[in-house]
């Protein structure tokens, strides 16, 4: 894990962060299995489904540029301990959500997602700052811990079959719960620093916001970031739903395919690292796309095999898609972080929050645009569309983007 160069505090809150990504793994890999479906049992429309998970996506990025300021300014374990309060309240939504009650839904979502960006990216942020020049090695162990445990999620709702997606709302509660704990009395304050602010020749404190336009390094990664975002979710967006929707699978189905996708993950994540920090970023993102290519493909195969009628191969040729895909994002992973958590010498966690506020502005039409593009063309059409996405993302890398 490359822990050897550090000094005990830092080994400790490593540690304890790991912990706490297996954990929060096990919630996270059961909320987005059941998710999707929750969703479309609740509204029981395809394109509605789409658009709340849409609004999911927002939320995901929207208020991000604030949460970095915040970060920057206080200490990044008390946004921590505030964020599990808050993913609970979206939880309690949820669960008290019903087909009549749409804003429980939103207010659900909208909560959820709040807490889940305070905790992930300043979770992000003490491990990069407990890292060592191993920071790819440390970030892809770190994702090997968090995909060990979304393979629990995995398993638990393959074994609790029939049970109400509800329960699984209740057990996330009771996990984030013992997260606040490991928060609060097993992270060492000592390493959250005041952070300093940039400061130019007139004494005034940059504008971040001004320096990524106009900084061509900080625009390329703007840039690439939100285009990769927006062409893999039109696809995505509707993924899991549409495996309900248009091939009838079960959440249990969906759980069996995705634990392939968990124990990839888990199995390449700590490669990958390695990978990141021997060849670079931009290779290692070019190597992602190919993967995420891969993936697109299976999933336009099962769909042209199930138009005719050879369907006994379903779940094997999805799982294989989904095995390329976890290839990808661990592949992707590493490089995304150990660039986004290296944006400048101050300001970090606000310049992470500005490039996550623009991805989530070419994410907002995906959801609702995939779900249109299903309803009016066919569920085949967002994959081939994500597709030719893909082959202009590695245009750019290879054009524009510099290590």
């Amino acid at each position: 894990m490359g822990l050897d160069n550090l000094d005990k505090t830092r080994r400790r809150n490593l540690v304890a962060l790991a912990i706490v990504r297996l954990i929060h793994g096990l919630g996270t890999g059961m909320f987005m299995i059941i998710y999707q479906p929750f969703l479309l049992e609740l509204t029981n429309s395809i394109v509605l489904t789409g658009l709340f998970v849409s609004i999911g996506t927002m939320m995901q990025f929207i208020p991000m540029p604030l949460i970095g300021k915040l970060s920057d300014k206080f200490n990044r374990q008390y946004i921590l301990i505030l964020s599990i309060p808050v993913y609970i309240i979206g939880l309690l939504f949820l669960i008290n959500a019903y087909s009549n009650s749409l804003y429980f839904i939103v207010f659900g979502i909208i909560f959820f997602f709040l807490g889940f960006i305070m905790n992930n990216v300043n979770t992000q942020f003490l491990i990069a700052e407990n890292c060592n020049e191993s920071k790819g090695r440390i970030f892809g162990f770190m994702f090997f811990s968090y995909f060990g445990g979304t393979i629990a999620g995995s398993i638990f709702i393959i074994l609790g079959q029939g049970l109400n997606s509800r329960f699984y709302l209740m057990v996330f509660i009771i996990i984030l719960i013992i997260e606040g704990i490991f928060f609060t009395f097993f992270l060492s304050p000592q390493i959250h620093p005041k952070h300093k602010i940039l400061i130019n020749k007139n004494n005034k404190k940059e504008n971040m916001w001004v320096k990524i336009f106009k900084t061509k390094t900080l625009r390329s990664i703007l840039i690439f970031f939100t285009l990769d975002l927006f062409v893999y979710s039109i696809a995505l967006s509707i993924y899991s739903g549409g495996l309900n929707d248009y091939y009838n699978l079960t959440k249990e189905n969906i759980a069996f395919i995705v634990l392939w996708f968990n124990i990839a993950n888990a199995i390449f994540q700590i490669p990958a690292g390695h990978i990141t920090d021997k060849i670079g970023n931009k290779k290692t993102l070019i190597l992602s796309q190919f993967f995420g290519f891969g993936f697109f493909f299976m999933n336009i195969l099962s769909v042209i095999l199930w138009m005719n009628y050879i369907r006994n191969t379903l779940i094997i040729t999805l799982s294989i898609g989904y095995v390329l895909f976890a290839l990808s994002v661990c592949t992707f992973i590493p490089a995304e972080q150990v660039i986004l958590t290296s944006l400048g010498e101050s300001q970090k966690t606000e310049s992470y929050g500005i490039v996550s506020f623009f991805r989530g502005i070419g994410i907002i039409p995906t959801g609702i645009l995939g779900g249109l593009i299903v309803q009016n063309v066919h569920y085949i059409a967002p994959f081939i569309v994500s597709t030719i996405g893909i082959l202009f993302e590695l245009l750019y890398l290879v054009k524009f983007f510099h290590d």
